[in-house]
């Protein structure tokens, strides 16, 4: 209601109830005829109150200040006139730029009985709504104690101001050993801020190393005594815990078999690490053995004195092509032959030992000579590749006859790199590519020839510069394997050996 309606009624009101009063103690008995005038008068000013009337319109917050960019009209007050809403009469006037922080005036506009009434009002836009900052990853981040902290990212958008990113001021807070606290605030060109935290809890997740003592591949003959060698095992938090490494398994050396010891250690975090040790026991190491035990029907293709650069890559790529699985037997290798090696390994090949040295003369000189001569290029591969190669093959052969110079050292041999943790292979399939072979057709007949289902096939071929009879004919021989019913596989530490009987 019109505050002057209010106090005119309330004007009125006391008069009345004064005349009323002074009638009552009969002080004024004629003031009849005056109240009757003050009656008539109050209701002509009423009459003049409701005809210039102003409509009242009622202001709230909402009304004059706007979100920039996020409101985008103008509300209509509440408006009344005459005791009724007029609300829906009301006209709005004027323009406000919502995407623009900043004051604008309006217009509000309403018919009355004598004409228009407008009234002006000031629009305030505003920045109120502080930016969103999200964190990425997540709020409660375990960090390994083993890697540096990697920050998984921010962002901070704010709805006037945009990408405020940059604008992001990070502060760590070292709470204990085991947690920082980091906080991210941002804040926007109106001051409004927003703050997140990220609690980052340093977890052991790194499990210990056990380190076998001794070699993880041995062979033994059928009734020797196996010793257990043991393990080590480190903790970087926990420290030495080789006490606490259980073992599991057993060798029965009076059988013939493949044996598995297991070593098994838990840290105090719960982090498991393991190792095993692969024990073969075998019989009599010395006799010719051309497959006989092995797995029928396969065809293990293995190549000596490489890598060179001219022929090996090229028969990798064949390999690749045919997804067929090889053996190479290495020698010392280059820079470039190093890459062709790490290709062999990550191509799911095995890298296999021919030696250091191929010099007959020097490798045979002793048994420290030769296990010298094998251990500097297995440490090689290993330092190249991460693989630790424990298959090899000697230079020309078990059997060979080239070091009769020193009598008995292929015997010895024979059995000292099978003592140490080594398997050797040698052949029952020659392709002749390194002899008096001179055609890719020679050595696919050779190949072809010599292969049979009743036994493994250990194929002998050379990957040496220029050996091109080979790299022709081998994608043939691969092609007459598959469609013969044969099985093409790498040798690896559980194949059982192929090996010639020592001619000295």
């Amino acid at each position: 209601m019109n505050l002057i309606y209010i106090i005119e009624f309330l004007i009125f009101i006391f008069i009345f109830f004064l005349a009323l009063f002074l009638l009552k103690i009969k002080k004024y008995k004629k003031i009849g005829t005056p109240l009757f005038l003050l009656v008539i008068i109050f209701i002509i000013c009423l009459g003049i109150t409701f005809c210039f009337e102003k409509p009242q319109i009622v202001l709230t917050p909402e009304n004059t200040i706007l979100e920039a960019k996020v409101d985008h009209s103008i509300k209509t007050p509440f408006a009344y006139y005459h005791f009724q809403d007029v609300t829906k009469q009301v006209e709005v006037v004027g323009t406000v730029d919502y995407n623009h922080i900043g004051s604008y005036e309006i217009t509000y506009k309403i018919p009355t009985l004598f004409g228009e009434y407008t009234q002006v009002q000031v629009i305030d836009v505003v920045d109120t709504t502080p930016p969103e900052l999200t964190l990425e990853g997540d709020i409660n981040y375990k960090q390994s104690y083993s890697k540096e902290y990697e920050e998984p990212g921010y962002s901070a958008i704010d709805t006037y101001d945009e990408n405020l990113t940059e604008k992001v001021k990070i502060t760590k807070e070292i709470i204990s050993d085991t947690q920082t606290n980091i906080t991210y605030t941002v804040s926007d060109n109106s001051g409004n801020i927003a703050t997140k935290t990220r609690v980052v809890t340093i977890v052991d997740d790194i499990p210990p190393k056990i380190t076998l003592n001794g070699s993880s591949n041995m062979t033994l003959l059928v009734g020797t005594t196996y010793t257990e060698k043991g393990a080590k095992a480190i903790d970087e938090k926990d420290g030495d815990l080789t006490s606490a490494i259980q073992i599991e398994g057993s060798v029965n050396t009076s059988k013939e078999g493949d044996y598995t010891i297991s070593y098994k250690v838990s840290d105090s975090k719960g982090n498991e690490a393991s190792q095993k040790r692969n024990v073969s026991v075998v019989k009599e190491q010395l006799k010719a053995r051309m497959g006989e035990d092995g797995e029928p029907g396969v065809i293990y293709l293995t190549f000596d004195d490489g890598p060179s650069s001219s022929i090996t890559p090229k028969i990798l790529d064949i390999l690749k092509q045919k997804n067929v699985k090889a053996t190479f037997f290495i020698l010392n290798y280059n820079a470039t032959g190093e890459a062709l090696v790490k290709r062999e390994v990550a191509e799911g090949h095995t890298v296999a030992i021919h030696g250091y040295s191929h010099d007959y003369n020097s490798i045979y000189q002793s048994v420290d000579s030769y296990m010298n001569n094998i251990t500097k290029l297995r440490e090689k591969i290993k330092a190249s590749t991460g693989y630790d190669a424990t298959i090899t093959r000697f230079p020309g052969g078990s059997s060979n006859t080239v070091s009769k110079f020193n009598p008995g050292i292929m015997t010895k041999l024979c059995k000292e790199v099978v003592a140490r943790g080594y398997k050797y292979f040698d052949w029952n399939v020659s392709s002749g590519d390194a002899g008096d072979v001179k055609t890719s057709q020679a050595v696919y007949n050779n190949v072809t020839k010599g292969l049979s289902k009743s036994r493994a096939n250990v194929v002998l071929m050379h990957d040496f510069s220029g050996n091109t009879k080979t790299l022709n004919a081998l994608s043939s021989i691969i092609d007459f394997g598959i469609s013969h019913g044969y099985t093409f596989k790498n040798i690896t530490k559980n194949t059982p050996m192929v090996t010639h009987k020592p001619n000295n």
